[in-house]
């Protein structure tokens, strides 16, 4: 069942399984860990995800979220893209291109788990994003809402 979100720059949003959602965040930091200024970005990042070593069962855990007790609130796994500042963004889909060609890589098996297809679908929606098709032509939401959130490092 779709419970996580990601909404990209034009208000369209990609919505899959939690686990997916986990493993294409976890694809961002580690790629934002290779690019210059991508580390306030990518520890970020981390907080809104479940450490990796961390048992799913000994969690609060709803597959939408997760009571985090490193930082003793509950996180809601949906990342508005809009919300990050102008340079976390270009941050972002950066590691996400950069990402790409080693979840395809047949040299890197361990990579990730993510099945390669599903971040296909991921992908395709950024690429629409960036062409500037119609948000509404590819979406797993049947609207386009406004972002006013600013999360994310960098915001003074």
């Amino acid at each position: 069942m779709a419970s996580c979100f990601i909404v990209f720059k034009d208000g369209r949003c990609f919505s899959r399984r939690w686990t997916g959602y986990d493993y294409i965040i976890r694809i961002a930091i580690e790629e934002l860990t290779f690019l210059e200024n991508g580390k306030p970005l990518a520890e970020w990042l981390e907080l809104q995800i479940p450490p990796e070593d961390e048992d799913e069962y000994e969690r609060a855990e709803s597959g939408y979220g997760f009571y985090s007790a490193r930082t003793d609130e509950w996180i809601n796994r949906h990342l508005d893209t809009r919300s990050l500042t102008e340079e976390n963004q270009k941050l972002f889909w950066k590691a996400i291109e950069n990402g790409r060609i080693k979840v395809h890589d047949p040299e890197l098996p361990d990579y990730t788990d993510l099945n390669p297809e599903y971040f296909d679908l991921f992908y395709e929606m950024y690429r629409l994003s960036e062409d500037g098709a119609p948000p509404l032509e590819y979406s797993h939401w049947g609207v386009v809402t406004e972002c006013y959130k600013k999360d994310g490092p960098g915001w003074e």
